[in-house]
Formats: C-alpha cells, structure tokens, sequence
C-alpha cells in the first residue's frame, strides 16, 4: 500500500515492527523507524533496528520500543506536514508480543489485580461482552479446555508467576493504548482528525506459546528480566472463543478492527458491525476511498491480482458481496468460511465443519452431519491453495484423519512450578481433544494505519 500511495503523491512513513524480507524502505517506505525482527528486548532492542534504511543504535537508558515508536511517527507526521503532503503512516506495535516487558508506571498499575485467577477473569469478560454488547445475543462460551487447569489447583509459586504475566501484558496494552492517544491528541491539535482514516487491528489471536523465561521472581520492569507467554492466560485473552494464534480456528483468526473516519464514515458513531472482513481488504478499501489505483504491473516483479475486496460499501452502511471464500493456512492449520459455513482443520487434524450464524465459538462440529457441504468446501480450499494462494505441495497435503486430540509442544506445562531460564512448558497438553479457545479482544502486535486524503 505505501508504494501506491507514494506513487499518488502521498507522504509514506512506517514505525515499529516489519519481519519480512528486506527493509520497509525497500517497499515504498519513505521513512523508516523500527526493527526487522521479529521480537526484540523492550527496553534492549536488538541490532536490527533501522531508521531510513540505516542501523541504528538503541540508547542504553531510557528507551523502551512501544514509546519510540510513536516518537519517530510524530516526527515523521511533522515532516510529511512542513512539504504540504497529505500522508500514509503505518504504526506496527510489537506490543503485546513476548518478552513481557513493561514500563514500571504502568506495571504497578496491574500488579495484583489478576490474583484472582484466570477462571473468574474469563467469566467476568464474557459477561462484559455480553453486556457490551461486542457478542451476539446467543453466544456460547468455549469452556476452560482440559489442557488449562483449574487456578485452584495451581500451586502457590505458579499463582503469583502467572498473575504477574498477566498484569505485564495488561500494563503493555496499556502503553499501545497511551501511545495511540498521543498520536491521536496530535491529530486534533493539528485540525486532521476528522479527515483521517485510523484503522486500528490486531493481526491474530492471542499467543499460547510458552518459552523461556528469565527473572521469575523479579517484577518485568527491567532490560534483564524477561516473561514469556501462558496458555492459561491465552485462554482469557481470547474469551469467548477457541484456540490460538496460528490456530485457524476463531480464536486465531477473529480479531478486533476499530475504524474511526468522522468525514467519511456514515455509521453511528460507536456502532458494531459484525461482517467477516480481511487484511487482504486493507489495501482495496483505502485505495477505493482515496481513489487511487491499484497497480496491475510492477517494475522487477510479477503482479499476481490482490485476493481482497474493498469495504467501503460496509463503511458507508450498505452490504459486502464478497465473489470468493476467505481462505486461511498457517503451517499445518488450515481453514476456509463461505458467507456462515466455516471448515477448520487443526494442525493437519481432520476437517470440522461449524454453522457460524449459529455456532459463533465453534462448539459443535457437524462435519458428520453435513459431509458433502464439508467435502465442498475441502475442494475449495485445495483449489485456492493452488491457484490463488500458490502453496506449496507440503502445505497442501491431505490433513491425517487418524485424530490424536489437541496439544501442541509449546503450550505451557502446568505440572511443574516455573523456573527460571527454563522453557515454561514440556507436555502442551493432555492430548485429550478438550475445547481449547481463541481470539476476541486483544490479541498479539496489534497495528494501525492511517491515510489522510488529499487535499
């Protein structure tokens, strides 16, 4: 998107976490703050960090990465304003992803309120989504899955570790959420605000994955001490759904997205709107709303036609047709949904098959019951895989019917009380084929764009 909107004159910037080959600047990037890794010490950094193409060397005191990257952005918004150009920034938050680290002010703010643990957590969120109104009315909660105990079980030392990981990852989002007001508050001041396209999502379901950690006993204030992630907590994150990040599953896939276009938008203000929508639709939907073109040559590459649509229609209050499924693969987990029919397949598992409309947390697999809708949607996405995704053979590989439950090596082993500098888990699970849960509000490295029209 930067490379077209480059080319349409705009001033194009990006802060925070890139993870893909080459360098943002390579990509239509005018300027650029951040790391190419993809995680980095909070208040440490690492040696991939780059402004405009160049190293450069994080400080030694006072430095931690969610600040710094609003920091540059405010800049580079000043610098796009003093040329008179209207501009695209992209902010790319590695927060909350691990190591959990979190500024002193705001670590203290959370220390302690998650004592309670993560079962009356997860009910007491579920019963706020429901009065919130962000689930429809109807919603089934996924139940604790068997591969999470109970917190009451869980032994003293692993109590106080787990509600410290929690309230890091809270007092993280916390600092997203402060670093995003200051962006804001400069957008009011600037007279921006009502013609700015603020898209703010997050890239997938929380993280289950339980690595090591370091400084169990210390508070995750420091450069030296390091948190990894829970799968108790995953859970929570991710109420009322199933599963996780990679997973295909809701809780993988379904995140938030918050738009917020006073000029443009014709919703109300506040209003929910619940239709299945994509990052491929990104690009689209901006280019469609700024009335660019999107290129259908490159020079040096060979352009395959962009999978996704534009959702101005949704954005302007009327209804999306979408001409294809959405189609999802990550390593082996793999998923396709057609309008309320979703198929899933969990690590190369067999095909399930769930009515969304009526089965929004995906509780109860009618894959037996409807075997030609499956065998249907199976073939499609063999045949995007192919054609559109352009996978290769081992990803499209027939998934193994012979079930052996849901676990995976890297989910936290609750058997055993943390130590430090050792992986927090072992077993991932009981292998028993309990529900496991996955993404709603708040998941891993959550991003924003913004795009102001021209003039």
């Amino acid at each position: 998107s930067a490379e077209v909107f480059r080319g349409a004159g705009y001033f194009t910037a990006m802060t925070g976490k890139w993870h893909l080959n080459q360098e943002p600047t390579d990509f239509g990037f005018e300027r650029y703050f951040g790391h190419l890794s993809g995680a980095c010490n909070y208040f440490r950094g690492d040696k991939t960090f780059r402004l405009n193409g160049q190293p450069w060397t994080v400080p030694e005191q006072g430095f931690y990465t969610t600040v710094a990257n609003v920091d540059f952005a405010l800049d580079f918004l000043s610098e796009a304003r003093r040329a008179d150009q209207p501009w695209y920034l992209y902010v790319a938050f590695n927060a909350p992803h691990a190591p959990l680290q979190a500024l002193p002010e705001d670590y203290h703010k959370y220390a302690g309120r998650y004592d309670l643990g993560w079962d009356a957590i997860r009910q007491s969120r579920f019963r706020r989504q429901q009065e919130l109104g962000v689930l429809e009315p109807g919603v089934e909660a996924c139940p604790r899955p068997d591969h999470i105990p109970s917190w009451d079980s869980l032994s003293e030392p692993r109590k106080r570790f787990e509600s410290k990981r929690m309230a890091t990852l809270a007092a993280m989002i916390d600092r997203v959420d402060q670093e995003i007001g200051r962006i804001v508050s400069n957008l009011r001041e600037t007279g921006e605000l009502e013609n700015t396209i603020i898209w703010f999502v997050s890239d997938n379901g929380a993280c289950p994955y339980d690595r090591i950690s370091q400084g169990v006993e210390a508070e995750p204030t420091s450069a030296d001490v390091t948190y990894s992630d829970s799968t108790g907590w995953a859970c929570v994150r991710n109420t009322p759904f199933r599963f996780y990040k990679q997973n295909q599953f809701e809780g993988g896939i379904a995140t938030p997205a918050i738009v917020h276009w006073p000029a443009g938008l014709k919703l109300p203000a506040g209003s929910m709107e619940r239709t299945p929508a994509h990052l491929i639709d990104i690009l689209p939907t901006l280019t469609d709303i700024a009335d660019l073109e999107i290129p259908q040559a490159w020079p040096g590459r060979e352009l395959r036609p962009v999978s996704g649509i534009s959702l101005r229609p949704v954005l302007e209050g009327g209804q999306l047709l979408r001409p294809e499924p959405l189609h999802f693969l990550f390593a082996a987990d793999r998923a396709i949904r057609d309008g309320h029919w979703k198929a899933v397949s969990f690590r190369s598992g067999p095909w399930e098959l769930y009515d969304l409309e009526r089965d929004r947390t995906e509780l109860h697999d009618l894959s037996k019951q409807n075997p030609q809708r499956l065998e249907s949607l199976v073939q499609q996405w063999q045949d995007m895989a192919r054609d559109v995704l352009h996978a290769d053979r081992q990803a499209m590989r027939p998934v193994n019917n012979d079930f052996r439950g849901y676990s995976h090596p890297e989910w936290t082993d609750f058997s055993s009380d943390p130590v430090e500098g050792r992986r927090g888990n072992g077993k991932g699970g009981n292998g028993k084929g309990g529900h496991g849960t996955g993404g709603n509000a708040r998941a891993d490295n959550a991003k924003r764009g913004n795009a102001r029209r021209s003039r």
